[in-house]
């Protein structure tokens, strides 16, 4: 997983590197990722109880990650405006209220020679989960992104290899 300021080039295929304004996450859990989506939906009926159609309005995607580290890309997306410092040898994080921070997000997911990227051009790191400190426990920190459509509509690109996903 990559993170970028709004409006950050991404790779347009699966083999180009990640420009450097894209910053690794690093260890991401074995879990992988997780798309959700929320729709309100109604139910039109005509006379007599028959479906005639059904509106859809809010709808709202977002991705969940693990992150396994708590490098300076996590911290500052779990903590968006908050601040941190090091000089000699020590850091200092200081932790604010969070204030919107909008981010473009990207994926790369592999599976054998299948490779499939998903850029997110503006999202927002909206939930943090719970933090556990415990010397038998691993850090995680678990991160949930609101993705926000773009004027057109577009949610998110998908870029893939894969044979099974060509349009004829």
């Amino acid at each position: 997983m990559y993170v970028a300021p709004v409006g950050t080039t991404a790779p347009v295929d699966v083999t180009t590197a990640w420009a450097a304004a894209w910053a690794a996450l690093g260890l991401l859990s074995e879990d992988g990722m997780t798309e959700s989506r929320e729709d309100d939906t109604t139910d039109h009926n005509a006379w007599g109880g028959i479906l005639v159609r059904t509106t859809r309005s809010k709808h709202k995607r977002t991705l969940m990650v693990t992150a396994l580290e708590d490098n300076k890309t996590v911290w500052s997306l779990a903590n968006p405006g908050s601040t941190a410092t090091t000089a000699t040898g020590l850091t200092t994080r200081t932790v604010k209220v969070p204030t919107p921070d909008p981010k473009a997000f990207g994926f790369e997911l592999k599976d054998g020679l299948v490779t499939k990227r998903l850029i997110v051009p503006r999202g927002e790191i909206i939930e943090v989960g719970d933090l556990t400190y415990s010397d038998s426990e691993m850090f995680m920190k678990e991160l949930t992104i609101n993705v926000y459509p773009s004027a057109a509509g577009v949610l998110y690109t998908e870029i893939t290899n894969d044979a099974q996903a060509v349009v004829p």
